[in-house]
């Protein structure tokens, strides 16, 4: 936040009039803000959690912006950013944005959905505000001005604001975790992608001298190109692809293939081939890439010229909001579609040095992933999306699950894990014969040990706080009721005498627990990364909130759930919150429940039955995943 927040008018004009509305957001300074509301300030309404927290802190009445929205407007916003976000595919600018068949637009898909909630969301808050306030001045910030002029002409700008809400790109920053001694503490950063890119391109360097020199094993084999795939987590997968005959390229472009000595030791083991920037790259490529940006540019000039649809297409429930996006959108689209450029030719290069007779991924939604699928299609090659995570099985959440690429909507084969799934895709309309279930890898090694099972008083709480990408979970109610249940486990947890174990969900929108936890008990452990499986191993009971995959890892290893539900994103109930397999809660409930779980057997048993029962519906072939996932593409290929 800016140290200093002043109005551009001063305090003998503010008194010409007679009512103001402060619209105060995060990028407005709060500094001076005992000075503000002294100037006959009416009302001051919160746009966001962060300043509400210091309004209420300081004791400053406010209204919150959430407020003016039904939740039937928050589901209206939702799914104007998900079509809204799909404006690549308008027939009228699809020459514009492609390049050497790759759709640009669709590779900023994901990110853009991230952005537009947000700013949808403050647009459609001051456009409702505006209908309630109709003679008034409204005073805010850069960002809140230039939407609130398409409704008012009484505005008046914080002097100190700047633009950077919406107005920045939410990857280009990358969290970065670090691990420190040899206990389960780490610390948390964020770099520039921009740094981090360089920083792995270094990394990825040794990998041409430590790792054997890139050769098929078997030049009549079939290769399988393996993408944004993590060595640890799919280790027993790595693991198999010694035993089979096919040639497997892995080509990660997020994060290393390796980056310790365990992820070193599998990639070596495995004989799969490695590919990197470093390993494609040369004079060569890199003219084609300089053509590609000049060619791109000229393209961009065409596309904005397109003024009448932007104007139309970026709107909400009829309201134009283009005017307030488009100066951000323009210069966000140029910087993206120039780096995407390098990442297409990088993949066409790949393609080129390799005939591959499939390709494996984990999600549609990536930048990566996206490119693959789109020039696989012009060679026709299959592409085999694998199930990744568990997901809402409801008709309600359909829109989210596509979004997150979580189902073959390009993909030539679904891979999922169990009945469940398969159940849900055939229920979508997705055809039988693409959808197979196969288990998981990442469940391979997961087995409940009897001599380690004891109890030893400790509660695990996997948390998955609101993301920035719902718009539901973006009002301060949720954050707050999220805040609330962290503070209410750990709490309950310390009345019961147990120890407790915070694991913390690996997204970077991830709210840190930390400081809620320490100021309860100290002796509460908050563990950032690593695998989950082992802190399940060693607990009696985990909590979690909403739905997560440490849920089916819990059923697995024989430990009772309790599920505390704190979002209301309209998803609807999936499976897990339906079959008893977890006992679900609320706030008011858990203490009850909580006691209930650790002082009855008889509850904890039926609990455990309940879950080993649902992960053989959600998981087939367990133990067997890695297996069965080359069998298929043994099968597929040959």
């Amino acid at each position: 936040m800016e140290k200093k927040l002043n109005c551009q008018v001063g305090c003998k004009d503010m008194n010409n009039y007679s009512e103001f509305v402060v619209l105060f957001d995060s990028i407005s300074d709060l500094d001076d803000l005992d000075e503000t509301v002294s100037k006959n300030m009416s009302k001051i309404i919160s746009f966001d959690y962060d300043t509400h927290k210091i309004l209420k802190d300081k004791k400053i009445n406010h209204e919150i912006s959430d407020n003016y929205l039904s939740k039937k407007d928050l589901r209206i916003i939702q799914k104007t950013a998900y079509s809204v976000s799909e404006w690549f595919n308008a027939d009228i600018i699809s020459k514009d944005v492609s390049y050497k068949g790759v759709n640009i637009g669709s590779l900023m898909q994901d990110e853009l959905i991230n952005i537009l909630v947000n700013h949808i969301k403050k647009f459609f808050e001051l456009y409702k505000i505006s209908k309630q306030f109709t003679n008034v001045t409204f005073i805010g910030s850069q960002t809140c001005c230039k939407i609130m002029k398409n409704f008012s002409k009484k505005i008046m700008k914080f002097k100190n604001s700047k633009m950077k809400n919406f107005e920045q790109f939410p990857l280009d920053s990358t969290k970065v975790r670090m691990k420190i001694g040899t206990k389960n503490h780490s610390m948390e950063f964020k770099i520039p992608k921009n740094l981090f890119t360089k920083l792995k391109g270094i990394s990825e360097k040794p990998s041409n001298f430590l790792l054997p020199k890139n050769h098929l094993r078997e030049e009549n084999s079939k290769n399988i190109l393996v993408i944004e795939f993590n060595t640890i987590r799919y280790q027993t997968f790595f693991e198999q692809m010694s035993n089979s005959n096919l040639n497997f390229v892995i080509y990660n472009r997020r994060s290393p293939a390796f980056w310790n000595v365990p992820s070193y030791n599998l990639i070596k083991q495995s004989g799969c081939i490695i590919e990197t920037k470093n390993s494609l790259y040369g004079t060569n490529l890199k003219e084609i890439i300089l053509d590609g940006k000049i060619h791109i540019k000229t393209k961009i000039l065409d596309l904005f010229s397109k003024e009448n649809f932007f104007e139309t297409f970026f709107s909400l429930e009829g309201i134009s909001f283009w005017s307030t996006f488009k100066e951000f959108f323009q210069e966000y689209f140029r910087n993206r579609a120039l780096e995407f450029i390098e990442e297409i030719e990088l993949t066409k290069k790949l393609m080129e040095k390799y005939t591959f007779s499939s390709i494996l991924i984990l999600s549609e939604a990536g930048l990566n992933e996206r490119i693959a699928l789109q020039l696989a299609h012009q060679k026709q090659i299959s592409v085999c999306l694998l199930q990744h995570g568990v997901n809402y099985d409801t008709k309600q959440s359909y829109d989210m699950n596509v979004a997150q690429g979580a189902f073959p909507i390009k993909s030539d084969y679904f891979l999922c894990w169990g009945k469940v799934t398969e159940k849900y895709s055939k229920s979508l309309g997705i055809k039988s014969e693409k959808i197979y279930s196969i288990g998981s890898p990442i469940f391979d090694r997961l087995r409940f040990d009897e001599q380690n099972s004891s109890k030893n008083d400790c509660v695990l709480f996997a948390t998955a706080g609101p993301t920035k990408e719902d718009a539901s979970d973006l009002t301060i109610e949720i954050i707050e009721k999220y805040m609330n249940a962290v503070k209410k486990i750990c709490q309950l947890v310390t009345k019961y005498n147990k120890k407790l174990i915070i694991k913390t969900h690996p997204s970077p929108d991830e709210l840190d627990p930390s400081f809620i936890a320490k100021q309860i008990n100290s002796k509460i452990k908050v563990i950032k990364g690593g695998n989950i499986s082992p802190l399940i191993q060693s607990c009696d009971l985990m909590i979690v909130t909403d739905l997560s995959s440490p849920i089916l890892d819990a059923h697995i290893l024989e430990r009772p759930v309790i599920l505390l539900s704190v979002k209301d994103n309209g998803w609807g109930i999936p499976t897990a919150f339906k079959n008893n397999s977890c006992l679900v809660t609320d706030l008011e409930k858990l203490d009850d429940d909580l006691k209930s779980v650790l002082n009855n057997e008889r509850v904890r048993n039926q609990l455990i039955i309940n879950g080993t029962k649902s992960s053989k519906e959600y998981l087939s072939y367990q133990n067997n995943g890695s297996k069965e996932l080359i069998k298929f593409l043994e099968k597929l290929v040959n």
